[in-house]
């Protein structure tokens, strides 16, 4: 459902044409077309609620911390389960600042005419004759796609629910809908979690049992 149009108010005003040839990263036209779908023709007001909370890095790292104290408290989240997932996440949202240096992609809410996104609690419209100026930016890979994919491998790890995938699946189309990444980007970001994961996991009991203590268990 695509929302009414926004307020003048609330777009920008477009600026100096930036030429083509100037731009790193190519977008191919599939990846224009998908982005355009969720960002701007699959509008609904629930999502123009919802999708910011899964994006927001306050709202799921409060709820990741209250849920580890809780699964502590209860038993059903070893300390070793808990590790890994910092271990993880840290290693994936450091690999992915490394890769953002060197790709420089700029962001759909920086470059693409009539990307919706928020901007101080508020939803905004690019103009459609929007060009950017910005060169480089960090689209590219969704670090929020990585994290999510690194922690999901280590609770699917742990407790085999295949529920669980759909934590990095809503928060990698949530960055889409928001206009701060395009779908290569949240596919690469979850190929880089999953990767950085996939690497880190076997040698955790290592790693681990050095750092056992009497308050580890």
């Amino acid at each position: 459902m695509r929302s009414c149009p926004l307020d003048n108010s609330t777009r920008f005003h477009h600026t100096a044409p930036i030429k083509e040839e100037e731009m790193f990263f190519h977008t191919p036209d599939w990846e224009m077309t998908l982005f355009k779908w969720i960002n701007q023709t699959w509008q609904n007001p629930l999502f123009d609620i919802l999708m910011p909370v899964f994006s927001s890095h306050t709202v799921l790292w409060t709820l990741a911390i209250v849920l580890a104290a809780i699964g502590l408290k209860l038993g059903r989240a070893p300390m070793t389960v808990v590790l890994g997932l910092a271990i993880s996440i840290g290693a994936s949202d450091l690999t992915c600042s490394l890769i953002k240096e060197n790709v420089g992609r700029v962001r759909p809410h920086q470059s693409v005419g009539e990307t919706r996104f928020q901007q101080s609690g508020a939803w905004v419209t690019l103009p459609e004759d929007f060009t950017a100026t910005k060169l480089r930016g960090s689209s590219f890979p969704s670090a929020h796609a990585a994290n999510s994919a690194a922690a999901a491998l280590v609770l699917f790890a742990a407790y085999r629910r295949k529920a669980i995938w759909a934590l990095p699946l809503v928060i990698g189309y949530s960055r889409i809908y928001l206009g701060k990444h395009f779908p290569v980007d949240i596919l690469a970001g979850w190929a880089t979690g999953l990767a950085v994961t996939a690497v880190l996991l076997p040698i955790y009991p290592a790693v681990l049992g050095r750092l056992r203590s009497r308050w580890i268990r």
